[in-house]
C-alpha cells in the first residue's frame, strides 16, 4: 500500500472507532452547553456581547451552533463514503443537502427575539419551508437507496484494488482541503464575529473530485451507459453547488429537483439495465459488501 492509502486507513479506523463517537458527542454536548451558558452570562451582564459573543445574546443560537458542529462530522463521513461507492457517496452528498436545509431552518429560529406572533412570522415562513425541502430529500433520497444498483466497472481484483487506492487518496485530499476551508471559516469568524460557513466551497472541491474519478473509470470501462450514469451523477452534484449559493425559495426549488433528477436518473438506468441485473457486474445495493470483495 502507498503511504496516502496507510494514512487514509488510519484516519479512518480512528473516526470510525466507538471511542471517537463517545468524544464527537460529548463536544457537541459541550457547544450546546456552553452557547447557553454564554447567554445565560450575557443576559445577566456580566460579559460584554463584543464580536462574536454578540450571536450567543439570542439563547436560540446554541440550537443553531450545535448543529453546524453535526453537519461537519457529517461532511467527514462522507469522504470516507468515497472510496465505497461513487454512487452512494454522491447519494451521501444529497443527504448533506437535506442536513443543511435543516440547518438553514435552524438559521432562522436563531432569528426569532419573542415569542409574539408579529416577530417570528417571517422566521418561521423559511422555516417551515426549509423543513418541507428537506424532508422531501430525504424521502427521495431514501428511495434512491432502495433502487440504486452498484456497478463493478474492474475485470480483475487488481484492477479494482488500484480503483479503490485511487479513490482513497482522493478521499484524503479531500479531508486535507475540507480542514483548510474550515480554517478559512474559523479565520474569518474570529476576524468578523460571523460565522460563514463555506459549504458551497467544498461542494465545489467535491464536482472536481467527481470529473477526476470519472475519467480515471475509463481505463475500466468505455460503455456509452455507464459513462452517462457517472456524468449524470456529476451533473447533480453541480446542481447541489448551485442550490448552496441560490436565494431562499430558489435554493430549496433547485435542490428538490436536483434530488427527483437524482431519482429518475437511478430509475431510468435501472430500466434499460433491467436484463443484466443478474450479471456479476451489477449487484443490488442491500447485497453489497465493501470488506475484501470487489467494490464499485
Amino acid at each position: 500500500m502507498g503511504i496516502l492509502e496507510i494514512i487514509y486507513l488510519k484516519i479512518k479506523d480512528k473516526w470510525e472507532a466507538d471511542i471517537t463517537h463517545k468524544y464527537v458527542s460529548n463536544v457537541l454536548v459541550f457547544v450546546f452547553l456552553l452557547s447557553l451558558f454564554l447567554y445565560f452570562l450575557i443576559v445577566n451582564n456580566w460579559i460584554k456581547p463584543v464580536g462574536f459573543l454578540v450571536n450567543f445574546a439570542n439563547p436560540f443560537y446554541s440550537i443553531e451552533l450545535s448543529f453546524t458542529f453535526l453537519l461537519l462530522t457529517e461532511i467527514i463521513s462522507m469522504l470516507f463514503v468515497l472510496p465505497k461507492s461513487v454512487a452512494k457517496s454522491v447519494t451521501k452528498q444529497f443527504e448533506l443537502l437535506s442536513l443543511i436545509f435543516l440547518r438553514h431552518g435552524f438559521q432562522e429560529f436563531s432569528q426569532i427575539q419573542s415569542l409574539d406572533w408579529a416577530d417570528m412570522e417571517h422566521p418561521v415562513k423559511y422555516m417551515f419551508a426549509y423543513g418541507f425541502a428537506s424532508l422531501m430529500i430525504y424521502l427521495i433520497v431514501g428511495i434512491v437507496y432502495r433502487k440504486q444498483k452498484h456497478i463493478l466497472i474492474c475485470h480483475t481484483s487488481q484492477q479494482q484494488a488500484n480503483f479503490i487506492r485511487f479513490k482513497r487518496s482522493i478521499s484524503l485530499i479531500l479531508l486535507v482541503a475540507f480542514l483548510i476551508i474550515l480554517s478559512i471559516d474559523i479565520k474569518t469568524l474570529m476576524n468578523k464575529g460571523v460565522f460563514e460557513s463555506s459549504f458551497h466551497v467544498f461542494f465545489t472541491v467535491l464536482i472536481f473530485s467527481d470529473i477526476l474519478i470519472l475519467l480515471l473509470t475509463t481505463r475500466y470501462i468505455l460503455s456509452y451507459r455507464a459513462m452517462y450514469r457517472y456524468s449524470a451523477f456529476i451533473l447533480a452534484t453541480i446542481f447541489i453547488r448551485i442550490a448552496l449559493t441560490a436565494t431562499p425559495f430558489y435554493d430549496m426549488i433547485i435542490g428538490l429537483f436536483a434530488s427527483l433528477y437524482l431519482l429518475f436518473l437511478v430509475m431510468t438506468y435501472n430500466y434499460f439495465e433491467a436484463k443484466k441485473i443478474k450479471n456479476k457486474n451489477i449487484i443490488p445495493n442491500k447485497k453489497i459488501n465493501y470488506g475484501s470483495k470487489r467494490k464499485s
